[in-house]
């Protein structure tokens, strides 16, 4: 009688343990499960501001490739009418000496 009684006490407390045990195990899952999770959000976060990013830079690049075709056609204007002012000049001043 008193084997079995030992026996039972025993068994309770190997299953109080396995209790124990198997509650560590599910919160260090759940620890784990979190953290992955955060991860992942994180991450997702990051290659969100990443594509931002290079929209960002694709617009910039476009507004400055049109500034600049704007700045050559503005050169190729002032080229042009320096040639005719100087063209004019010519002109005057040949209409002077005569």
């Amino acid at each position: 009688m008193v084997s079995l009684e030992k026996t039972v006490i025993e068994l309770r407390q190997k299953k109080r343990e396995a209790t124990k045990l198997k509650q560590k195990a599910e919160d260090q899952l759940k620890q784990i499960q979190s953290a992955e999770k955060r991860s992942a959000t994180g991450l997702q976060k990051i290659v969100k501001k990443i594509e931002s990013e290079k929209e960002d830079i694709s617009d910039v690049s476009e507004n400055l490739t049109r500034k600049n075709a704007q700045v050559e056609s503005i050169e190729r204007l002032v080229s042009a009418a320096e040639e005719r002012v100087d063209s004019e000049k010519e002109k005057l001043s040949k209409l002077n000496r005569k």
